[in-house]
């Protein structure tokens, strides 16, 4: 009992802030300040990896305040990186896409436009659908292009191992999720017999995909324990 009450005061608590930081706009030169996601552990993750937090998650990305480009990384980016993103930055289309797309959804254009790895695109696009998923037409038309871009990559041994797991858990998951069961179904039994595949827990999570496969299922729902 005692135990309970401790796990439910630990799931009330408010999240710790983090200090505030100093940001660089690396477009205009110009400081602002940011507040990094607070210091509390995560409480698990559902089927597309969206961390379950005291916090709202995914925890927005710093951004200028003149421009709106969003600061997708640190440690700097380099002149040939900012002389593709510096032009798209000041043009009418990001322009009207401050005003419609969620900060992943940016951080994700400005990857492509610099010529980032598709994998970094295809899963910044996949964080940008958790902060769409209670708007249904703006999470088909990011989950469509997460999809896509994921299953542009090379497939088995042409990628790490992690990358290629989460490649396929993803486009499964993002197949379902949009209701394109016939080819989530057909993904899962796949991998399922995969060696790479063959952990405890990826065997459950696959069997949980095929359980709501079945039953048509296109909600959201949380890896098990």
């Amino acid at each position: 009992m005692r135990r309970a009450f401790a796990l439910l005061a630990l799931c009330l608590a408010p999240a710790a802030a983090a200090a505030a930081v100093t940001v660089v706009c690396p477009i205009d030169g110009k400081e602002f300040g940011y507040e990094p996601a607070p210091a509390t552990p995560i409480r698990g993750r559902y089927l597309d990896m969206k961390p379950v937090a005291a916090y709202p998650t995914p925890w927005p990305l710093p951004q200028c305040p003149g421009n709106g480009f969003v600061v997708y990384k640190q440690g700097g980016f380099s002149a040939e990186e900012l002389a593709r993103l510096a032009p798209f930055v000041a043009s009418d289309r990001y322009r009207a896409m401050l005003g419609t797309d969620t900060n992943y959804y940016l951080a994700a254009t400005l990857r492509r436009k610099a010529g980032d790895p598709a994998y970094d695109v295809a899963w910044t696009l996949a964080e940008a659908t958790w902060q769409a998923d209670g708007d249904p037409a703006r999470y088909k038309r990011y989950a469509e292009e997460a999809l896509a871009t994921f299953n542009s990559l090379p497939e088995g041994r042409a990628l790490p191992r992690r990358q290629n797991v989460l490649r396929e858990m993803m486009s499964g998951e993002l197949e379902r999720r949009l209701g394109l069961f016939e080819a989530a179904e057909k993904r899962f039994r796949r991998v399922r017999d995969e060696a790479e595949f063959a952990t405890s827990q990826l065997q459950q999570v696959i069997d949980l995909q095929l359980r709501l496969i079945r039953r048509r299922d296109t909600g959201s729902h949380r890896i098990p324990p």
